[in-house]
């Protein structure tokens, strides 16, 4: 018997993902405690590819990792999908598509012509456009909605007829800051598209289209292939081994290594990320991390390196790998055509460590890591640092390889993370997150190697 989910409209009262589902057709919504976060098409390469590419425990998850684990058999055995959640779309969503996508009309198109000064939606530029994309793929839709910020988007891949991977990706701003976000997603991303990335240039996705959905920009990309790092990295005991751990790290810096060399500019003195001590000073402009934010910065600026193009975001559900290589990078809103080449490397340090409790109660020890303790957030990045064992040896070497490269003294390592620290906590939006990324900056500021406030 199939489970009919029924739709209630956005709390917010804007535009809800529901209305995007075309009618006529069946979706699969995978169980949650709120809101369904991954909906899907009841086709069997759309769930096949949910099932093998995305489908993970997120890290704190209050679901348990059973349900997963249910929720990959049922979508393994097609007579069995029948049991899970269905969606029923509003009879408002778009009507579906023709049989041969590949003929449909095109959609109008939202460029910067059509943007106003401040990088908004010029009005009355936006129509009805996303609907016409979505029915041109005949309602084959698979829907991520995972992040709470007040800024997240809605990540819709779009699959061709029978085709297993996707062939389109349109992020669509679900909450009302995020639209903002998308549209400097498409900027840098025609900005990166002028870059000599050479063999690269396939890792990196390429704008398609600017759309507009009832007063919203809605970004169209090409999909990249493969499996997010982040899916392997919270399977079961994937972060207690070191091959594994290796392995990752080796492919992440590998791309990278390529991407600085391909956009190697000029010399010019380490520093934070732009904006920084501003962000952090707009929030308590009186708490003592400003000062030794302040120190910190001025060692950064001893030393000199070329710029590089920097992605900003480079952690593990960023980075797409197929077979033990990276075949694509996402999410570029926060890159810059040139930075500091320290911030990836340490960005990718820092992401890769935050989360090994992830999947471990409070007070108890993390598997495959003796001595180390789950439940305080600052603990997991302190101990990759300072710690000693496998993972913190792995973890220096790759980052002291990274900054070698770039022409940096190994001894900055630390700070690099600590400045990238610094980035996260500044950029966050949502004020529990920035809590827990200020009391790691905090922790790694006030003491350990290389910790201390020295002039």
């Amino acid at each position: 018997m199939t489970t009919e989910l029924a739709l209630t409209p956005d709390r917010t009262g804007a535009v809800t993902w529901q209305e995007l589902l075309p009618q006529g057709r069946r979706y699969v919504a995978l169980p949650s405690r709120g809101d369904p976060v991954v909906v899907a098409l009841d086709d069997r390469p759309v769930l096949e590819y949910l099932r093998t590419s995305l489908l993970t425990v997120p890290p704190h998850s209050r679901l348990p990792g059973w349900c997963v684990s249910a929720a990959c058999g049922l979508l393994r055995l097609p007579p069995a999908w029948r049991l899970t959640p269905h969606l029923a779309p509003p009879r408002s969503g778009p009507a579906p598509g023709p049989d041969h996508p590949d003929d449909a009309a095109p959609v109008p198109v939202l460029r910067g012509r059509d943007r106003d000064r401040a990088g908004q939606p010029t009005p009355g530029a936006l129509g009805p456009a996303l609907a016409d994309l979505l029915a041109a793929h005949d309602g084959r839709i698979l829907m991520l909605r995972h992040s709470h910020d007040p800024d997240a988007s809605t990540l819709l891949l779009l699959f061709g007829a029978g085709e297993a991977t996707p062939r389109l990706a349109v992020k669509l701003p679900a909450r009302p800051g995020a639209a903002a976000r998308v549209l400097a997603e498409a900027d840098r991303l025609d900005a990166l598209a002028a870059l000599p990335l050479g063999r690269l240039r396939s890792t990196v996705p390429e704008v398609v289209e600017l759309l507009g959905h009832p007063g919203q920009p809605a970004l169209v990309t090409t999909a990249q292939p493969g499996t997010p790092m982040l899916v392997d990295y919270h399977r079961r005991g994937h972060t207690a081994h070191p091959e594994t751990v290796r392995a990752d790290l080796a492919a992440a810096q590998a791309w990278l290594a390529a991407f600085q060399s391909a956009t190697a500019g000029r010399p010019a003195p380490l520093d934070l990320a732009p904006g920084v001590l501003d962000a952090l000073a707009e929030h308590d402009s009186a708490h003592p991390r400003l000062q030794r934010l302040a120190v910190l910065r001025r060692r950064l600026r001893r030393h000199q390196a070329r710029q590089v193009a920097v992605h900003g975001d480079y952690w593990p559900g960023n980075i797409l790998l197929r077979g033990g290589t990276v075949s694509g990078v996402v999410d570029w809103e926060r890159s810059a055509p040139t930075g500091s080449p320290i911030r990836d490397p340490a960005r990718l340090v820092l992401g890769y460590s935050q989360y090994l409790d992830g999947h471990t109660r409070p007070g108890h020890r993390i598997r495959g890591h003796p001595g180390l303790l789950a439940g305080d957030p600052a603990a997991c990045v302190a101990y990759a640092l300072d710690g000693s064992g496998w993972y913190p040896d792995l973890v220096r070497a790759s980052l002291e390889r990274a900054l070698t490269r770039a022409g940096v003294p190994a001894h900055c390592a630390r700070d690099a993370v600590l400045a990238e620290t610094a980035a996260l906590a500044a950029e966050a939006t949502d004020p529990t997150y920035r809590a827990q990324v200020l009391a790691v900056f905090d922790r790694l500021s006030e003491a350990g190697p290389g910790g201390g406030v020295t002039a």
